[in-house]
């Protein structure tokens, strides 16, 4: 039997993930590196990303939809989707392809929501 006084610190054991796809377990590393600190969208990125916004309105104009910037706020970028993207089911692909193209553009990570 396994002495506790003799067992490492749970800060050093490996923890494993048995919910892998493959349902090996997948050992993970006990002290993993931190992550870099996320850069936040600010008023000083407004103009890049209304101008990224207006490049890709003809193209949901096109089909009937549309998308306008309303704000920024906490560093989310708040957009509304009006016209054929009201109730579409592929709304949430359009959301994507514009936060991709924003993530392009400014070059980090940029969290967007609908109103």
């Amino acid at each position: 039997m396994l002495d506790v006084a003799e067992a490492p610190p749970l800060s050093e054991t490996p923890r494993i993930n048995l919910l892998a796809r493959d349902r090996r377990p997948v050992v993970a590393a006990a002290n993993p590196k931190p992550r870099p600190a996320q850069r936040l969208v600010g008023p000083e990125h407004l103009a890049d990303i209304a101008a990224t916004i207006e490049e890709l309105r003809p193209r949901l104009q096109s089909d009937g939809g549309d998308c306008e910037l309303v704000d920024i706020l906490d560093g989310i970028v708040r957009v509304r989707l009006t016209g054929a993207c009201v109730g579409c089911g592929l709304a949430s692909m359009t959301l994507a392809g514009v936060r991709m193209r924003l993530t392009e553009k400014l070059g980090f990570f940029v969290r967007l929501a609908p109103v």
